[in-house]
């Protein structure tokens, strides 16, 4: 009887000390469970809140469990934190590609004209024609000559008033050289063009035992110019007369004389040869900054016939060349 009061008791305490196990396994258990969720819904609410880029991560701290009541506290953390880190493996995103940006387009409303600009009146502008283009094109129907001519006269009828000897004797096959500047008005039309403007020399020869012969030629011109045969006039043939006075001046050495004679005039032809196509830069070039249209060399034939008055000097002449340098503007 007594065995089986000892056996009972027995048995008695080592249910207790079983159920007393259980018990605390269980509540071990719950406090893992809790520790487990409460970690996984730091780790939901850390990848809501994260950026896309892991490495900005801040690492949560897990609070520990009171070492002195749970035993298995290190052990839990380490638990808690394997068990964080392979969901946050498995939950991790794959990197996203950078966005791209474009940026906005700026719309503007159309500016509402002025009451006071629409009142305005209309300019118009004329623009001048292209510089490069041919001459034929470009030109417009006004310009101007500017010409530097020499002349070799010789009057072959000429008296000396001071002695009454000929030009040959007292100057012998010396002629005037006259040097004359000459500008003219020009109008262009589908034919070629027509130019009339003034002129002025000077010209002197001497001769033996100092006698010596100065003139002074001034006077007016006209004449045409056959300009457009081609595209650039390379070569422009022209006719011209002229009309004019000459002032006389003769000197010897002990005398001299002067008068003026009245109207005379002289034939031209000529030709005008162009010099633009040596330096086809310079000339374009010329022509924008100046208005050049044309540089020519003009060699010409003249004649040079007598005065109507009887009291004049005799300014007859043979056919001579002059020559000389002629500006188109």
């Amino acid at each position: 009887m007594r065995d089986s009061m000892k056996l009972h008791q027995s048995l008695k305490s080592k249910v207790c000390i079983l159920l007393t196990l259980m018990v605390g396994f269980s509540a071990y258990a719950q406090d893992i469970e809790q520790e487990v969720e409460a970690a996984d819904d730091v780790e939901i609410q850390q990848q809501q809140q994260a950026p896309a880029d892991f490495d900005d991560l801040t690492p949560v701290e897990t609070t520990d469990m009171d070492e002195e009541s749970d035993p298995f506290a290190e052990e839990s953390t380490t638990t808690s934190e394997e068990t964080s880190t392979a969901e946050t493996e498995e939950v991790a995103p794959a990197p996203e590609e950078p966005a791209v940006i474009e940026a906005p387009v700026q719309r503007y409303a159309e500016p509402t004209p002025s009451p006071a600009l629409e009142n305005l009146p209309l300019v118009e502008v004329q623009i001048r024609q292209d510089n490069l283009a041919d001459y034929k094109v470009r030109r417009e129907n006004h310009g101007t000559y500017v010409s530097f001519d020499y002349e070799a006269i010789e009057f072959k009828n000429f008296i000396s008033t001071l002695d009454g000897q000929s030009y040959k004797a007292v100057f012998g096959s010396d002629t005037v050289n006259l040097i004359q500047l000459g500008v003219d008005y020009k109008y262009n039309f589908m034919l070629g063009s027509w130019a009339a403007g003034a002129f002025y020399g000077v010209g002197k020869v001497d001769g033996n035992n100092d006698r010596s012969l100065e003139i002074t030629k001034y006077g007016i011109g006209f004449k045409f110019t056959a300009d457009m045969l081609m595209n650039e006039p390379y070569m422009a043939p022209y006719v011209g007369i002229n009309v004019w006075q000459m002032g006389f001046s003769e000197k010897s050495a002990t005398d001299s004389f002067s008068a003026t004679t009245q109207m005379g005039y002289n034939y031209t032809v000529g030709l005008l040869i162009q010099l633009d196509w040596i330096d086809y830069e310079t000339a374009k070039q010329s022509t924008f900054s100046w208005g050049l249209e044309n540089t020519f060399i003009d060699v010409y034939a003249t004649q040079y016939a007598k005065t109507e008055a009887p009291d004049d000097p005799d300014t007859t002449t043979d056919f001579l060349f002059g020559g000389g340098l002629r500006l188109e503007f």
